[in-house]
C-alpha cells in the first residue's frame, strides 16, 4: 500500500484529510505537525507522495522542497496554499511533479492530486524530478529572500537571487542577469540548496517577473477572460508619469505604488526614502487575503480603503473593472497629510490607466 505523508501545523486540518483519505482505503496515511518531524518520518520512511501546507511549523515549503531534492528526489509533492494556485500556460505543467492545491478544497481534489503523483510514478516520468517552472511561484509566495543554488545531472550547477520574492540576479557559467536566468527556469530534474543572499547580490538586473519565468500566472483564466481589461506596463508608466507633479503637489506626499494582487510591485514612486515599499506591498497583500476570506471583513471591488497609522495614512484603491494584472494602487501620505486629495488622485490616475489601456 502507498504510504502518503501529511505537513500541516493545523492539527485539526490535518486529521481530517487523514480522515477522508482513510475511508478511500488505498493508502497508508501519517501526518507530521512540524517540518522538523517531518523530516524524521521521510528519514526512516519510504513515502510514495509528500503533502504540506506552505508554511509548516519551523519549515517552509521551498525549504522542505530543497530537502527533497538531496534525499527524495523521486517523491513527488503537493503543496496545500492558501495564495492562490499557479496556473502553467503549458497544459501538462498543472500534472507535474510537484503539484499546487489552493485551499479550501474537497478530499477527492486531494485524491486526484496524489493520484496524478502516482501515475508519474507509476509511468516511470518521475525521471524528470522538480523542475524549476513548479518550484518558483513558491519563492514569490513566501516573499524569500535568498541565494537559490540549482543543479542538474545534465545542465551542471547555476544560481538564482532573490529579495523579497522577487528575482533581482543570475548565474550560470559565462551566462548572467536576465540570460542566466532565464536559462535557469527551464531546467528540470533538479537539486537545489539554499543559502543567505550575498551583500554584493543587492542590485536587481532582471526586468522579468518571476511569474513570467515559470510560464505562469495566478488568474486561471488568464488568457480567456477577453472581458477584462489588459494593462501593458507601458500604460501604466505613462499614466504614473502624467500625474507626477499632481501627486507631489498633495500636502505630505510620501511614496505611490501599483501592485498585483500577489503583492508584486508594478511600478512605484517614492518621496520619503524611509518607508520601505516592498515590506509594505507584502504586509497589505497578507491583509487583504484574509480580509477577503473573512466572514466578518468585507472589501467589496472597487472599495477604498484607508488605513490610519500613527506616522502615515495609507489609501489603497481596487478598480471595479477586473485588469489583466489584477491591481491595486496605494498611495501614502504622513500623518498629517491630505489623505482625501490622495484618494481623489488617486481615483483620477486609475481612470487614466484604465480609459487609455
Amino acid at each position: 500500500m502507498d504510504k502518503v505523508l501529511i505537513i500541516d501545523g493545523n492539527a485539526k486540518h490535518a486529521q481530517s484529510l487523514k480522515s477522508g483519505l482513510d475511508k478511500m482505503r488505498q493508502f497508508e496515511v501519517a501526518t507530521a505537525s512540524s517540518g522538523n518531524e517531518a523530516i524524521d518520518l521521510i528519514e526512516k520512511n519510504k513515502f510514495s507522495v509528500i503533502v504540506t501546507e506552505v508554511v509548516p511549523p519551523g519549515m517552509d515549503a521551498l525549504d522542505l522542497l530543497a530537502y527533497m531534492t538531496q534525499k527524495r528526489p523521486n517523491t513527488p509533492c503537493i503543496i496545500m496554499t492558501d495564495h492562490g494556485k499557479p496556473w502553467f500556460k503549458e497544459e501538462m505543467a498543472q500534472q507535474s511533479f510537484l503539484y499546487h492545491l489552493e485551499k479550501p478544497f474537497e478530499t477527492s481534489s486531494l485524491v486526484s492530486a496524489i493520484f496524478v503523483g502516482l501515475n508519474i510514478r507509476d509511468e516511470g516520468k518521475n525521471y524528470r524530478g522538480m523542475t524549476m517552472a513548479s518550484v518558483l511561484p513558491l519563492v514569490e509566495i513566501l516573499q524569500k529572500t535568498c541565494r537559490l543554488e540549482v543543479s542538474s545531472k545534465k545542465d551542471g550547477k547555476g544560481f538564482l537571487y532573490f529579495k523579497d520574492g522577487i528575482i533581482i540576479d543570475a548565474h550560470y557559467k559565462d551566462y548572467n542577469g536576465e540570460d542566466a536566468a532565464q536559462e535557469l527556469t527551464k531546467w528540470d530534474g533538479v537539486y537545489i540548496k539554499l543559502s543567505e543572499l550575498p551583500r554584493c547580490r543587492n542590485r536587481s538586473r532582471i526586468k522579468t517577473s518571476l511569474m513570467d519565468m515559470a510560464g505562469a500566472t495566478w488568474d486561471q483564466n488568464f488568457d480567456t477572460c477577453i472581458e477584462r481589461i489588459k494593462l501593458t506596463p507601458e500604460r501604466i508608466l505613462s499614466a504614473f508619469d502624467t500625474f507626477h507633479d499632481e501627486f507631489n503637489r498633495i500636502k505630505g506626499y510620501q511614496a505611490l505604488v501599483l501592485v498585483s494582487e500577489n503583492g508584486q510591485i508594478l511600478t512605484s514612486d517614492q518621496k520619503d526614502e524611509s518607508i520601505n515599499i516592498i515590506r509594505l506591498a507584502g504586509d497589505l497583500n497578507n491583509f487583504f487575503s484574509s480580509a477577503e476570506n473573512s466572514a466578518f471583513i468585507n472589501i467589496d471591488k472597487g472599495e477604498t480603503v484607508t488605513l490610519h497609522k500613527q506616522n502615515s495614512i495609507i489609501t489603497i484603491l481596487k478598480p471595479q473593472h477586473e485588469t489583466i494584472p489584477r491591481i491595486r494602487l496605494i498611495g501614502i501620505t504622513s500623518a498629517n497629510g491630505n489623505w482625501f486629495f490622495m484618494k481623489m488622485t488617486l481615483k483620477k490616475l486609475l481612470d487614466e490607466v484604465l480609459t487609455n489601456s
